[in-house]
C-alpha cells in the first residue's frame, strides 16, 4: 500500500521522460506534464506492479554479514585512500547508470574528479548514447539537443533512423502517429536493416544494408548538390567545413545509383527519399541505437547533422537531427559530467575547465584529463590496475559486451563495491560490500529527459529496512574521504536540494561563454521552490536551441564533418540486440510483473526463414550462438523463431534475459567488445556470430509453484500469476526420477505419445482432492501446449479429465496487448464469433490497443489477414 496520496513524479524508464501521478491504489499517467500528458507505455502502466520487488536488499553486508552505514562508509573510504596511496589515483573507478538522479550522478562524479583525482568514472550511457554526444560535440561545440517533442506536430516530414519508436518510445511515437493523424502531407521514413512494427507503418522503409548510414546520408549531401538544394545562405553564415564535405561526396561511390547498388536498395525508393528530404519545407530526423551502437557510431551521427546543416533543417520549428535518449536520466548524467570523457556541467578537460572547476569545488584535486570509457575500464580491471570499483544502480555483467570477460575481472579484482536494491542482480555476486539504495517511489531528485527538460522524481514510499539514497551513501564515504585527506569536506549536503544548488551554482562558469547549459539562476532555489518545481526545459531563455543560426563553438558556427562511409559486403551472420516492448534492461524492475513478462517468454534468435533452412534451423527447436571474435569462446543455447522482417543472414536477439530468467542465455556473452573509437560506445548491433542448429535430446515445461528443477543445458523462467513457468532442454534425456518432489506432495506420472507427463499435487486440511501445484511435461520435441491453460489448473483440485484434456491441446495463443493480456485467439475469437471488423470494434470489445498503442501494428496485421482471406472467398 502506497504511504500518501496524489505524488507527481516521473517514469523510470525510457528517456520519453513521461510525468505519472502516484495515488493511494495507482500510478496513472500526469496529464499536466507536456511529456506525455498523461499518456503511459505497457512499462510505465505497470509501475504499480513492479514495485513488488520479489527480494530487497535491506542492509549493508561486507561479505555476506550485516553492517552498519558507518562501518560500510569508513570501509569504502580507507580501501579508495589506500589504492590512491598504493596505486595513484587512477587505481579507483566508479560505473554508474543513466537510472540514477542527477544529485546522485552530481555527488558522484564531484568525489571522483574532484577529491580522488581521476576521471574513471564512466555510465551505462556510454552503452547507448555516448556516440550522439560525440557528434552534438564535433558538430554543435556541445552536446545539445536541438530539437523538442512539439516539433514532431510541426513537421513534413519524419524519418526514423535506426530506431523501434513503436516498442522502445511508445508514448513518443504515439505523438508520431497523432502528427499523421492531423496531418495527411506528412511522410514517414523508417531507415532500419530490419522490418519492425515501426517500419510497417511507414510510407517508406529502406532496409539497408548494416552499418551503411553514413553511405545513405553522405549520397543524400551529393544529391543536393547535384540538384541545387542546398541552402547556401546558411551554409554560409552558421556552417564552417563544407568544402572537406564536398570534396568527400564527389566520389562516385556517392551517385544516387551506386548508393542504392550498395546498400542493397531500390533506386526509386532511395530517390524518394532524397526528394522528399530536398523537398520538403522541414524534416526531422530521429535517431537511436541503431545508429549509435555501432563501430561508426559517431561517424553516423554526424552524417545525420551534415544533412539538416545542408538544407539549413535546423534551428527552426519543425526541424532538426533529434537523438532520442534510451534511459530516464542519460541526458542529466551527461549535464553533470557523468561520463569518463567529460569534466562537469558539458565541460571537457581543457585547462580553462579544469580551473574554473576546481575553483569552484575548491577540491583538493582534480581530474585532467579524460578517464577509461566502460570497455576499457574493465579491461584495466581485469589487468590489475583498477584496485576499487565502485558499481552503482547498473548490471555490467550483463549489459556489457563480452560479458564472461567482464566476470572474470569482477572476480579478481580487490574491493568491489555494489549499490542495488537487491541482491539477486547478477553483479551483486561479485561485490565485497552491498550498499542497500533506495529504490523508485522511494528516492527522489531531478531527471533530464531527451527533450532537455528537467523534472522531479518524487518519493511516496518510505524506503524499507536501511536502504539509502544514492546521493547520501556517496557524501558520507565523501566526508571520511576527505578527513583522510585533511581537506575541508565538499560534502555537506543535507538533502537533495542542497546538491541541486550547488550544481546550479557550478553551470554558472557557462553563464558568459559559448556553452548553452546553465541553470545558474536556480543556485538559490528554496527548499519550497524545489519541492514544487515544475518541469523545465533549457536553454532557459529560449524555445530552443540554435533558433539564432549561432552555435556552441568559438566561432558561432556549426562544423561540418567530413565523414567516411567505410561499408564493408558481410557474408556471415551478424547479430542485432535490442529491446524488446514489455522489458527493461536485465529484467531486474520487469521480469517478475507477469503482464510484462508475457510478451517475449524465452530467450530467442529471430532468423529469416529461408535463410535459417539453409543451414538446418527449425522454429521452436535450439541454436547455439557464440561469437566469430577469438576474444570469447562462450556459447549460449536460444530458441528459434522466424522473421521475415530480417533479411539474409541478420538476426536479432532481446538483450534483456538475464538472472534468475535465463542466465544461460545472455546474449552479451557472444557480443564482442568492438567499439567506436571517437566514442567508446560498442557495437552492439552488428556482432559476427557463428549460429547453428543444436540437437536436444529432451524439451521440457513446469508450470506451478516455485521448486527445484534438475539441472539444464537450456533454461528459461517466466513468471506468470500464481507461479512460474520454466521452459527447458537438455541434449541428454531427461528421466521421470530426476524431478523431485517436495514433502507433504504427491504425484501422478504417465507417458504420452510424444513423451510423459507428471502433475503435482498437495492434499491440504479436509480436502477430499489433491490440489495441483505444478505440472511437468517433458518431450523429445519442442512442445507446444498452451501454458496459459496450464496455469489455471495450479491452486485448483486435481482433476485427471482437465489435466489429459490440457496436455493435448496443441495451439499456443500469443501475447499481442500487454497492457490488457489479449492475445492473437482472443482477437482472433472476436473477429470470427464477435464479428468484429474494425479496430475501434477490437478495442470496445477486448480493449487491446487503447492504452499505449504500441500492439495497434500487430492487432491491425490479424486483422487484415482476415479481410485478405474474406476477399479471396467472395
Amino acid at each position: 500500500m502506497m504511504a500518501v496520496n496524489k505524488i507527481q513524479s516521473t517514469c523510470p524508464y525510457c528517456g520519453v521522460g513521461c510525468g505519472v501521478t502516484a495515488n493511494k491504489d495507482s500510478i496513472v499517467g500526469d496529464k499536466q506534464h507536456p511529456a506525455n500528458q498523461g499518456a503511459l507505455c505497457v512499462k510505465g502502466s505497470a509501475l504499480k506492479e513492479s514495485l513488488a520487488m520479489p527480494s530487497r536488499l535491506l542492509y549493508p553486508k561486507m561479505k555476506g554479514r550485516e553492517i552498519s552505514w558507518d562501518q560500510a562508509s569508513d570501509e569504502i573510504a580507507f580501501r579508495i585512500h589506500q589504492a590512491v596511496i598504493n596505486h595513484g589515483p587512477d587505481s579507483v573507478a566508479m560505473y554508474v547508470s543513466g537510472q540514477i538522479l542527477t544529485e546522485d550522478y552530481y555527488v558522484a562524479n564531484k568525489l571522483m574528479k574532484g577529491y580522488v583525482g581521476s576521471a574513471n568514472i564512466d555510465t551505462n550511457s556510454r552503452l547507448c548514447m555516448s556516440s550522439a554526444v560525440a557528434a552534438h560535440v564535433r558538430a554543435f561545440g556541445e552536446d545539445v539537443v536541438p530539437v523538442n517533442y512539439d516539433d514532431i506536430m510541426h513537421t513534413d516530414l519524419l524519418v526514423l533512423v535506426g530506431a523501434n519508436t513503436a516498442w522502445t518510445h511508445p508514448v513518443l511515437f504515439r505523438r508520431i502517429q497523432q502528427a499523421r493523424e492531423n496531418n495527411p502531407e506528412l511522410k514517414l521514413v523508417v531507415i532500419d536493416p530490419r522490418r519492425t512494427v515501426t517500419a510497417e507503418q511507414a510510407d517508406l522503409h529502406l532496409a539497408i544494408e548494416n552499418d551503411g548510414d553514413v553511405l545513405l546520408y553522405n549520397g543524400l549531401i551529393r544529391f543536393l548538390i547535384d540538384n541545387d538544394a542546398l541552402n547556401e545562405s546558411f551554409i554560409d553564415a552558421s556552417t564552417e567545413g563544407f568544402s572537406e564535405l564536398f570534396n568527400e561526396v564527389k566520389s562516385e561511390r556517392y551517385t544516387l545509383e551506386s548508393v542504392a547498388r550498395s546498400l542493397g536498395l531500390n533506386t526509386s525508393d532511395v530517390g524518394t527519399f532524397y526528394r522528399w528530404f530536398s523537398n520538403k519545407p522541414k524534416a526531422l530526423t530521429l535517431f537511436c541505437q541503431g545508429v549509435n551502437q555501432s563501430e561508426t557510431g559517431v561517424d553516423k551521427g554526424n552524417a545525420i547533422i551534415n544533412a539538416h546543416l545542408a538544407c539549413g533543417k535546423i534551428g527552426k520549428q519543425g526541424s532538426g537531427p533529434f537523438s532520442l535518449t534510451g534511459q530516464p536520466n542519460a541526458m542529466g548524467g551527461r549535464e553533470v559530467g557523468g561520463l569518463a570523457n567529460q569534466l562537469a556541467v558539458h565541460r571537457g578537460f581543457d585547462v580553462e575547465s579544469v580551473r574554473l572547476v576546481q575553483e569552484f569545488w575548491q577540491s583538493p584535486s582534480i581530474a585532467n584529463k579524460p578517464g577509461l570509457k566502460a570497455v576499457d575500464l574493465f579491461d584495466a580491471v581485469e589487468a590489475g590496475k583498477i584496485k576499487v570499483l565502485w558499481v552503482m544502480a547498473t548490471n555490467p555483467v550483463v549489459s556489457l559486451p563480452n560479458s564472461d570477460q567482464v566476470r572474470r575481472a569482477l572476480e579478481q579484482c580487490e574491493f568491489v563495491v555494489v549499490s542495488d536494491i537487491t541482491e539477486q542482480s547478477d553483479v551483486a555476486a561479485y561485490a565485497d560490500l552491498v550498499l542497500p539504495a533506495a529504490g523508485w517511489g522511494e528516492k527522489q531528485g531531478m531527471v533530464t529527459n531527451s527533450e532537455r527538460r528537467l523534472s522531479r522524481q518524487r518519493a511516496f514510499l518510505p524506503a524499507p529496512g536501511e536502504a539509502k539514497p544514492d546521493w547520501w551513501a556517496i557524501t558520507q564515504v565523501g566526508q571520511k574521504l576527505c578527513e583522510k585527506l585533511d581537506c575541508e569536506s565538499g560534502f555537506e549536503f543535507k538533502s537533495e536540494a542542497d546538491v541541486f544548488r550547488e550544481f546550479a551554482g557550478l553551470s554558472s562558469i557557462n553563464t558568459h561563454s559559448h556553452y548553452l547549459f546553465d541553470l545558474s539562476k536556480f543556485a538559490s532555489i528554496s527548499d519550497d521552490e524545489y519541492a514544487t518545481w515544475q518541469p523545465t526545459q533549457w536553454p532557459l531563455d529560449s524555445e530552443a536551441p540554435y533558433r539564432d543560426g549561432v552555435f556552441s563553438t568559438a566561432s558561432g558556427k556549426a562544423q561540418f564533418v567530413a565523414v567516411k562511409a567505410l561499408v564493408e559486403a558481410n557474408h556471415g551472420w551478424w547479430l542485432n540486440t535490442g529491446r524488446q516492448r514489455d522489458q527493461w534492461h536485465t529484467m531486474t524492475r520487469t521480469g517478475h510483473v507477469a503482464k510484462l513478462a508475457a510478451g517475449e517468454v524465452e530467450p530467442t534468435i529471430y532468423v529469416n526463414k529461408l535463410s535459417a533452412e539453409t543451414i538446418g534451423l527449425k522454429e521452436g527447436y535450439c541454436a547455439a550462438l557464440r561469437s566469430v571474435s577469438d576474444e570469447s569462446d562462450s556459447c549460449i543455447f536460444v530458441k528459434v523463431k522466424f522473421d521475415d522482417g530480417l533479411s539474409g543472414k541478420q538476426l536479432f536477439m532481446s538483450m534483456h534475459w538475464a538472472g534468475r530468467y535465463s542466465a544461460q542465455s545472455q546474449v552479451n556473452r557472444t557480443v564482442s567488445s568492438i567499439v567506436d573509437p571517437i566514442s567508446g560506445q560498442p557495437a552492439f548491433k552488428s556482432s559476427n556470430v557463428h549460429i547453428a542448429p543444436v540437437q536436444m535430446q529432451s524439451f521440457g515445461l513446469y508450470v506451478g509453484q516455485e521448486r527445484d528443477l534438475p539441472c539444464s543445458d537450456y533454461r528459461s523462467c517466466q513468471v506468470d500469476d500464481g507461479g512460474i513457468v520454466v521452459r527447458f532442454a537438455n541434449l541428454t534425456a531427461l528421466d521421470k526420477s530426476m524431478f523431485a518432489i517436495n514433502q507433504g506432495e504427491k504425484v501422478f506420472r504417465w507417458d504420452l505419445p510424444d513423451g510423459w507427463m507428471m502433475v503435482i499435487g498437495r492434499q491440504t486440511g479436509n480436502q477430499p482432492l489433491m490440489t495441483v501445484t505444478g505440472v511437468v511435461l517433458v518431450s523429445p520435441q519442442p512442445l507446444e501446449q498452451d501454458y496459459n491453460a496450464i496455469t489455471s489448473l495450479i491452486g485448483q483440485p486435481l482433476s485427471l479429465n482437465s489435466i489429459i484434456s490440457i496436455a493435448g491441446e496443441k495451439a499456443q495463443s500469443q501475447l499481442v496487448c500487454s497492457c490488457f493480456r489479449v492475445t492473437d485467439k482472443q482477437i482472433q475469437n472476436a473477429i470470427e464469433q464477435d464479428g468484429c471488423v474494425t479496430l475501434n470494434q477490437l478495442q470496445s470489445k477486448l480493449k487491446c490497443g487503447s492504452n499505449c498503442g504500441s500492439c495497434v501494428p500487430e492487432v491491425n496485421k490479424i486483422l487484415k489477414s482476415y479481410q485478405t482471406i474474406a476477399v479471396s472467398k467472395a
